[in-house]
């Protein structure tokens, strides 16, 4: 790999053939671009070493996960400048699991968390399933910038938590050093944990993130940075993140736990987790550039197509954050494509304030099934243009 016109690709058929959940759930005649999933093929050196386990017969006990924390920090050093404390990395089965864990060692029930909407739901969920309270901050829709002022005037005595997504999911925004440096300011100022998930960091599509560790000084002590290879290599269902821990009194609280409490990584996570960050460049350069291509895909389509549909085009991952609400289709869109155009999107109801009349839609997929997608969507609002309004049922 590494030719500028080389894409990664698959075919609708070996796409459905799988049995995961995004091509599984709605069945047969739904095209699927609603979880985040990508329909390419995982790297061939993180499959030949799951292989090579599996060959061997080798699912007995090990490796270490803490094997995970040299080749986190490698990558993170190579990729984005930042050099984390190998002794502050810790093994999650996943970036929520991680998540959960700090959210509920650092606060207690109806303690604030910030998050910044819309924003990834089963951050939503996690915070009121733990009975925390959400605090939520729109983002300015105009380019789903942070609202500085919005954001200091919901912080109150019981703000425990800011809960950061960068680059953001489900709008694609990098934030810029002058809303990483008010985040930092509004942290130090209130005395404030900061859980940052990064794990779309790889995903970009122009310069500019860098991981919070990096940024400023004021994080230090007050910060804990989620990271996996799950978006970045297509390999959510291994199971496995890390967390860098820099705040001393998680740490202290995570010692005095049982050890199995904690969770680990399997095996086969463990190995295509660290193949994926120490083999696997070359693959991630096809995949940020095929997912650019799709990007501007969409973006091409839905200009010709579907024009009053928003849409910003992002700056990273490979999500698209749509805007129905121009059309007569109810404050979920994604239930009301699913049913007339038998696609699948995700609920933008979901992400929070912001979200209801949005769908978000997965474009790291082949050339045809994005066009597929888009070909039922805009066949299917063909008679709910603004200027049909009220003409069908």
């Amino acid at each position: 790999m590494g030719t500028p016109d080389e894409l990664l690709t698959v075919s609708e058929e070996r796409a459905r053939g799988r049995v995961g959940v995004k091509w599984s759930k709605h069945g047969p005649d739904v095209l699927a671009a609603w979880v985040a999933d990508m329909d390419f093929d995982p790297p061939a050196p993180v499959i030949t070493a799951i292989r090579a386990h599996t060959e061997r017969g080798d699912l007995g006990y090990g490796p270490f996960a803490v094997d995970l924390a040299p080749a986190y920090a490698d990558w993170q050093e190579r990729r984005h400048g930042w050099a984390p404390n190998i002794e502050q990395i810790h093994p999650f089965t996943s970036a929520l699991h991680a998540l959960e864990t700090a959210l509920w060692n650092t606060t207690d029930p109806g303690d604030g968390v910030v998050v910044f909407t819309p924003i990834y739901y089963p951050f939503l969920d996690a915070i009121a399933n733990s009975g925390r309270r959400r605090i939520e901050v729109p983002l300015i829709t105009d380019g789903w910038k942070l609202d500085v002022e919005r954001f200091e005037a919901a912080i109150d005595d019981t703000t425990k938590i800011i809960l950061f997504c960068n680059p953001h999911n489900p709008t694609g925004r990098i934030f810029d050093d002058d809303e990483i440096a008010a985040v930092a300011d509004v942290a130090e100022r209130h005395d404030l944990l900061v859980i940052t998930d990064e794990i779309w960091g790889d995903l970009t599509h122009q310069p500019g993130f860098i991981p919070l560790g990096a940024t400023d000084e004021r994080f230090v002590g007050r910060l804990v940075t989620l990271g996996s290879a799950s978006k970045t290599f297509n390999l959510a269902g291994l199971r496995t993140a890390v967390a860098h821990i820099d705040h001393a009194p998680l740490t202290a609280t995570l010692e005095t736990m049982p050890g199995h409490l904690h969770g680990s990584p399997s095996t086969l996570g463990i190995t295509g987790t660290i193949a994926a960050w120490t083999a696997c460049d070359d693959w991630l350069w096809a995949a940020r550039r095929t997912i650019e291509v799709r990007r501007n895909q969409l973006a091409t389509r839905l200009a010709a197509d579907l024009a009053d549909v928003g849409f910003q085009i992002p700056q990273a991952t490979y999500l698209g954050w749509l805007d129905f609400s121009a059309y007569d289709i109810g404050d979920d869109p994604s239930e009301w494509l699913l049913k007339h155009a038998q696609v699948a999107l995700s609920s933008g109801a979901k992400f929070g304030t912001g979200g209801r009349g949005h769908a978000r839609i997965n474009v790291a997929t082949s050339s045809e099934i994005l066009d597929g997608v888009i070909d039922r969507i805009a066949s299917t609002l063909s008679t709910h243009r603004p200027d049909h309004f009220g003409s069908t049922a």
